[in-house]
């Protein structure tokens, strides 16, 4: 069984993906559920969105169903598998009548508390790792106090950067599939749980289907119901890589561009005293789009550096420092060519 859910349900997955977004398309042009352009957009014409609608739910069945075959354990995953839901109906709410942005917000801080609540003894013991390591620590309480505080708000930031990275074709399908390739050589080559490959095929298959309409020029768009528990689950991945290793780097590699275009965004508007909840179009990849180059040129230059921070990921155990400062460098570079105006 083990044979047929890590080769062939992959492939099934992916041509139920293919075949039902193609009449989730026609279906949301007919009852007319589509981004129409605004000042900030990148597109000039209206285009469906709520693509979340076919590939939140295959992810999730396909959690319950390695569940189900002892291929990950009971939990987190089954913790993970229902509060996703819940993220999917909110934001799929959110996508057709608005929620506010505090609404929002809230529900996805209590369901990142809820995931944790999941992991707490692991929490307890990774906590227990760094006081014996940090030794000015001596207030275990206030530490765990600490520790959690900053697992919810670095999984919140990664849950909501994959939403506001969502604005280009093709741009968050292809960083998915390439967040989980590089997760599955890692599960395969390095320390990391098996189980973390298992949650890459199940995050691979449908967002290579989901890719395959999303690419320039997109056909359909992921929306808010596909972006918000795609990040959910990825900040998930990385938050639990963390507890049980200690370092979260190599997946932190493996969204870099994601995070660094995000992270400085948001810096610069708040540098700017912007109000950094209301919508834009000043990330770096569109600055790049509104200087007049086509989402296939950016998203190839992006892609590339994606593919090769997979190949860092790899070498980060035996060269972490060397591989911290090229990965940094690398992404720091494409920042510079999407800000840089065309003459």
């Amino acid at each position: 069984m083990s044979i047929l859910l890590l080769f062939f349900y992959p492939i099934l997955i992916l041509v139920i993906t293919i075949t039902s977004l193609k009449f989730l398309i026609d279906f949301l042009k007919q009852k007319k559920i589509l981004d129409t352009p605004k000042e900030r957009s990148n597109h000039s014409n209206p285009m469906p969105r709520g693509a979340g609608f076919i590939i939140i739910p295959i992810i999730t069945v396909s959690i319950l169903i390695y569940i189900y075959f002892d291929l990950l354990d009971l939990q987190p995953w089954i913790s993970i598998c229902f509060l996703t839901l819940v993220l999917f109906l909110t934001s799929s709410y959110d996508d057709l009548y608005n929620l506010p942005s505090s609404v929002r917000l809230g529900i996805q801080t209590i369901c990142v508390i809820i995931a944790l609540y999941s992991v707490d003894s692991e929490i307890l013991e990774f906590a227990k790792n760094v006081e014996t390591n940090i030794s000015f620590f001596s207030n275990f309480t206030l530490l765990i106090i600490l520790l959690k505080m900053f697992l919810i708000l670095i999984w919140l930031w990664i849950l909501n950067l994959f939403n506001f990275m969502d604005g280009m074709d093709g741009l968050t399908s292809s960083q998915v599939c390439t967040f989980s390739i590089g997760m599955i050589f890692l599960s395969v080559y390095t320390n990391f749980s098996i189980q973390f490959s298992y949650i890459g095929i199940i995050l691979l298959a449908p967002f290579v289907g989901f890719l395959y309409w999303n690419k320039p020029p997109a056909k359909i768009f992921l929306g808010d119901s596909g972006s918000i528990p795609t990040g959910f689950l990825i900040g998930g991945l990385i938050t639990f890589s963390l507890i049980e290793f200690q370092d979260f780097t190599p997946l932190i590699i493996l969204i870099l561009f994601h995070f660094f275009d995000s992270s400085l965004t948001l810096l610069i508007r708040l540098a700017k005293r912007k109000n950094i909840f209301k919508a834009h179009s000043e990330h770096f990849y569109q600055l790049k789009l509104r200087n007049g180059y086509t989402h296939s040129a950016v998203l190839r230059r992006i892609n590339l550096v994606n593919f090769i921070l997979i190949f860092f990921s790899l070498l980060y155990d035996k060269h972490s420092t060397l591989i911290v400062i090229s990965s940094i460098m690398m992404v720091v570079g494409l920042l510079f060519w999407l800000k840089i105006k065309r003459h």
